[in-house]
């Protein structure tokens, strides 16, 4: 009879990693990739850097004002008794006769309706802080979108991190699941010992302590898996109540690195000089405020008296020059402001270059102590299983304490979790080598 209870509990030993508790609906099984594009698009950090994309594109087609033409289309309606205007409306409409400079007529003109449709066009000629303007705005669009590409790397980062959070979540529940189905087994051999007089009442006590020591631990792994499933769920956009699994179990990733030593032409940096040479634009155009501007404007004016009539028409161009010699200071200020913020953009472009080439060899350093690690903790855990089968074996034949053999389940529980957490730790740190160390598609 102990020798059919021994070969159960090292079968269950065995095969409890292997088996999975219940068949998962496949509907709510993903893989990494699917849950990368439901991110693309559902995440809420992704879509608002898009929205802050197009934002940019609007302010840059605004300031095509100051170098594209306008063009303006209006109608005014007039009714007057004023002579003075009374004399012009009838002149615009090119109906004034002799008669209208009778004297009582020029003083009392009656009530006059003028009618007045106007298209009206202006182009900027020379307008260079205008120009200078329209040259930040389009390198603040590039700024914007290269600084979108990189909220979605940083996301997908998350995401790997969350996703590979998951299947370390499942690992640690297999492995206190195994832990307890040993339990239990030694439990029923405790209680048969126990009638046949072979084991004392305190040693049947420790069992079911440690079987209630694995309970605690397997409520606290159930609901960390449940707060890491909705913290998924929030990232793909999908409702966190939505049953979710992932579609393997955690595993060693398969790893080289690039050979990058910078992160110059990381999406987020490349973003950053775009935008310092956005400032830079900046602060030309407001230095070219206190140039003199030039533009071009044509009228073409319709007149009558009744709505809808054009019997009298008139046109006007011509060119105005405008230059402000002062303006109260307000130009000046603007310019000095400009090159405040300019030379802080510098400033903060280096530091951030300088903090990132920093982050960079430390992921790589990262990358060589968890590789280490994991292989010292896969030793361990090893080690740990074979001391437990040898304990095993010794307590079903009487040779082993009660004590000794729940202190090698515990240790051998404990070597395989340090496992798992060993294999995460080592994936994340790739995935953060991989999301600093890359290069922007679009420079």
């Amino acid at each position: 009879m102990h020798t059919k209870k021994l070969f159960i509990l090292t079968l269950s030993i065995c095969l409890g990693v292997l088996w999975p508790a219940k068949a998962q609906d496949s509907g709510n099984v993903f893989t990494l990739n699917q849950i990368l594009e439901m991110a693309n698009s559902n995440n809420s950090e992704i879509l608002k850097s898009l929205a802050d994309a197009k934002s940019a594109k609007a302010d840059n087609q605004q300031a095509n004002a100051g170098i594209l033409p306008s063009v303006e289309l209006s109608g005014t309606y007039y009714s007057t008794t004023d002579p003075l205007n009374a004399f012009g409306f009838k002149l615009q409409q090119a109906i004034v006769t002799g008669d209208d400079f009778t004297p009582s007529l020029l003083n009392d003109p009656g009530s006059i309706n003028n009618f007045h449709t106007q298209i009206k066009i202006e182009q900027p000629l020379i307008n260079v802080d205008a120009w200078m303007g329209k040259s930040a705005a389009t390198k603040k669009v590039k700024a914007v979108e290269l600084k979108s590409e990189y909220t979605k790397s940083h996301i997908h980062y998350l995401l790997k991190q969350t996703y590979y959070a998951l299947q370390l979540a499942k690992g640690r529940k297999l492995v206190i699941e195994k832990a307890h189905k040993a339990s239990a087994a030694y439990l029923q051999m405790a209680e048969d010992n126990l009638e046949q007089g072979y084991m004392k009442e305190a040693d049947l006590l420790a069992i079911k302590v440690r079987a209630l020591e694995l309970d605690a631990q397997m409520k606290a792994a159930v609901n960390q898996e449940k707060s890491i499933k909705e913290s998924l769920n929030f990232l793909i956009g999908r409702d966190i109540n939505l049953p979710l699994e992932v579609a393997d179990s955690i595993h060693k990733v398969n790893f080289s690195f690039s050979g990058l030593n910078t992160v110059i032409n990381r999406a987020d940096v490349v973003a950053m000089q775009y935008g310092m040479e956005a400032r830079k634009l900046m602060k030309k155009s407001s230095a070219f405020s206190f140039a003199p501007r030039i533009n071009a404007f044509g009228m073409y004016n319709m007149y009558d008296a009744d709505l809808g009539g054009f019997d009298a028409d008139s046109y006007m161009l011509g060119i105005n020059l405008q230059w402000k010699l002062f303006n109260g200071g307000k130009n000046l200020g603007k310019l000095n402001k400009s090159k405040a913020e300019f030379h802080k953009s510098e400033i903060e472009y280096q530091e951030y270059l300088d903090k990132g080439n920093m982050e960079l060899m430390q992921a790589k350093r990262d990358i060589a102590v968890n590789e280490s690690q994991l292989l010292t903790y896969k030793m361990a855990a090893e080690q740990a299983q074979e001391s437990l089968r040898i304990r095993t074996n010794r307590y079903e034949e009487g040779m082993e304490r009660t004590s000794d053999l729940l202190m090698a389940e515990a240790t051998s529980a404990e070597n395989e979790l340090k496992h798992l957490n060993a294999i995460y730790n080592y994936n994340i740190s790739v995935f953060k080598y991989e999301l600093l160390s890359s290069e922007s598609a679009s420079k």
